[in-house]
């Protein structure tokens, strides 16, 4: 397995900066084809734009590997995130909502938000505060029935896009799901994304198409 520099990614712009000469170094030493390479560095970008509207403090261990000809962007990290925590970013809104999930990596950084939570407290939340995305997202979740303390939580973007092939024509909220994966860069390139959950640390993959 041939990997990048591993670095630190925060959620500011001079650490975006230093990611994406990263990314850049990176593959220009794999001598990629045009196609490939602009996959690559745009799902790269788009990773790093998702970390870079996380909210408050946040950081996580950022690479690009590639094993077998199949290249892939990962990012892991682990919080301190708490219940009172997650409170205060869904009260930014009026409704109780996180409004600044916009997009599909938007979401995909908002159940990465909820993953690193306890997972009776991600429940709880879910039902206090509703939301059709969080509660649809979970379609593909490999969650247990009665979820316990460091069994994992693995979401998927192909059982995801599964789900919503299933639903109901007349379901709105799959439809609205539908039309934004249809609208994300990522969804369009990358083979899968993949991103698992289990006690406070959370680890997302995505392979490059």
């Amino acid at each position: 397995m041939e990997k990048s520099t591993e670095l630190y990614l925060k959620n500011t712009e001079s650490s975006a900066a230093e990611a994406l000469k990263m990314v850049d170094d990176y593959i220009n030493a794999q001598d990629l084809e045009k196609k490939k390479a602009l996959h690559l560095r745009l799902l790269a970008e788009e990773t790093i734009g998702m970390v870079r509207a996380m909210a408050g403090e946040f950081k996580a261990l950022f690479w690009l590997e590639e094993e077998n000809g199949e290249y892939r962007v990962r990012l892991t990290a682990k919080t301190e995130m708490d219940k009172g925590k997650k409170q205060d970013l869904l009260s930014v809104s009026k409704s109780g909502k996180n409004a600044s999930a916009k997009g599909f990596m938007g979401k995909i950084g908002e159940l990465i938000e909820n993953g690193l939570l306890h997972y009776s407290e991600v429940m709880k939340l879910q039902q206090e505060y509703g939301g059709g995305y969080v509660d649809y997202a979970l379609i593909g979740c490999d969650v247990p029935e009665a979820p316990l303390m460091g069994e994992p939580i693995v979401w998927s973007l192909n059982n995801y896009k599964e789900g919503l092939e299933q639903a109901d024509d007349s379901d709105a909220p799959a439809k609205e799901a539908w039309d934004e994966l249809e609208k994300s860069i990522v969804a369009s390139i990358a083979k899968d994304v993949v991103v698992g959950v289990k006690k406070d640390r959370v680890e997302m993959t995505i392979i490059a198409g």
